[in-house]
């Protein structure tokens, strides 16, 4: 009788916790593709900015020109348009910490200008303040 009894909790306790693990794989992995698939760009930037050496924390503000071209030249600003809403980005500001060090600001430049295929005079990288520095 004993026997029986174990093995029926173990056909109850089984299912438990196989279904369990799926549930909680499930939730952990939709965590993550929310966290990989962040549609705004700005986000995408600061992450991928972040990550290079001597950096620091980051944080970009596009300014957009919503300036309206004719049916001739649309074709071709369609071409290049940065996002799908019609605007364009036409400058960058770069808050860094590392931004202070001449080399860090000169990768930064150079990575921005080249990723985004933006001219370097569209590019402003600034230092971040960081709490230290308030007197």
């Amino acid at each position: 009788m004993e026997k029986k009894k174990w093995s029926f909790q173990k056909i109850l306790i089984i299912p438990v916790i196989v279904f369990a693990f799926i549930a909680y794989i499930s939730l952990t992995s939709n965590e993550s593709k929310l966290e990989q698939n962040d549609t705004d760009p700005e986000s995408r930037l600061e992450h991928t900015l972040s990550q290079i050496k001597g950096v620091g924390q980051v944080e970009v503000y596009f300014h957009y020109d919503n300036t309206t071209t004719s049916n001739a030249d649309s074709m071709l600003s369609d071409y290049f348009r940065s996002s799908s809403n019609g605007t364009t980005v036409s400058g960058l500001l770069v808050v860094s910490e590392g931004a202070s060090e001449p080399a860090i600001k000169k990768e930064l430049l150079e990575t921005i200008s080249r990723v985004m295929q933006m001219p370097t005079h569209r590019i402003m990288i600034v230092p971040m303040e960081s709490k230290g520095d308030e007197q």
